[in-house]
């Protein structure tokens, strides 16, 4: 009697488990990208967010001129990619390039759910599997997920994926001051919320997304902070870097609205008044690296390299 009782639990047990995964299954994520030379993440991004659960990819190449266009091609034919848009518009107008393709995500490929993301984007769950992570809100009202930004911390490595350092912990506006830092422009970065949310949303009832990917216009809305996902930002991955993705957006930001862009506009300022490389050198160094990690600031977060290193990238 008593093995009856436990094949019939064991029974219960795997079906439960194949309908939960049945349902993982059947819920539909798309990935939108907007990229413009970023040959040197791109691929890595797409593979990562691929094992890490999402079904497909929409992405506009915006006027790239290094290898992004091949690389894309190439994982559209591996069936990775759903589609591509080769945007020729000088103008970085940002919003209208991504509305468009939330539209086509949801009215031709039918997703569920949409991330849209910049190549150095990289959304993690800790359940490794952004869709495992997201079909918790299924019996919800919950149509947005608003995800904080974790920042690299650049180490001046060219293998940055394989960097551990993030800003995971500003300092509190007290502590600042506690410790007389308040006014020094290199910590200024370092200090208070990071203020970089993005959002992860249903398609049903979508309206505007809104400049950066920073919020959403929906109808009902109803958004929560998930605890299981994490965004690791490379905004900033070395100086070289920062050399291209200056000569990346120059002419394009020219075109849109002053409003648009800011930070990026604050880089372009620097480099054109040669003042980039005594900047970038006050924030990134190996002292300053130092100080952030004793002071709890910068922590060593492995997630990402070791996920890579699982998944053979």
């Amino acid at each position: 009697m008593n093995y009856i009782k436990y094949k019939i639990f064991n029974i219960k047990k795997y079906v439960k488990k194949y309908l939960k995964q049945k349902e993982i299954d059947n819920l539909k994520l798309i990935i939108t990208l907007l990229v413009k030379d970023e040959e040197d993440i791109l691929e890595t991004n797409i593979r990562f967010h691929k094992a890490m659960g999402a079904d497909g990819f929409i992405v506009t190449s915006h006027n790239s001129t290094d290898r992004t266009n091949e690389i894309l091609e190439k994982l559209k034919q591996e069936g990775i990619i759903l589609e591509i848009i080769y945007e020729t518009d000088p103008a970085y107008n940002q919003v209208m390039f991504v509305d468009r393709m939330i539209k086509i995500a949801k009215r031709k490929y039918k997703a569920d759910w949409i991330i849209n993301a910049d190549a150095d984007e990289f959304y993690y769950s800790k359940d490794l599997n952004l869709k495992k992570s997201i079909i918790k809100y299924k019996k919800t009202n919950v149509n947005v997920l608003k995800v904080d930004s974790t920042f690299y911390y650049p180490d001046n490595r060219e293998d940055f994926l394989r960097s551990p350092y993030f800003v995971t912990r500003p300092f509190l506006k007290y502590v600042a001051e506690k410790l007389d830092i308040t006014n020094k422009p290199e910590f200024k970065g370092f200090i208070g919320s990071n203020g970089c949310t993005k959002v992860i949303h249903k398609t049903k009832g979508y309206k505007r997304i809104v400049i950066g990917n920073h919020d959403i216009k929906m109808r009902y809305k109803v958004c929560v902070e998930p605890a299981d996902i994490v965004l690791y930002h490379y905004t900033i991955r070395n100086y070289n870097e920062s050399i291209k993705k200056v000569k990346r957006y120059k002419e394009s930001l020219k075109l849109i609205g002053k409003g648009f862009g800011v930070h990026m506009r604050k880089i372009i300022q620097e480099y054109e008044s040669g003042e980039l490389k005594k900047n970038y050198d006050k924030l990134y160094n190996e002292n300053m690296k130092k100080f952030l990690i004793e002071q709890g600031v910068v922590t060593i977060d492995r997630s990402i390299p070791n996920f890579l290193e699982q998944i053979h990238l």
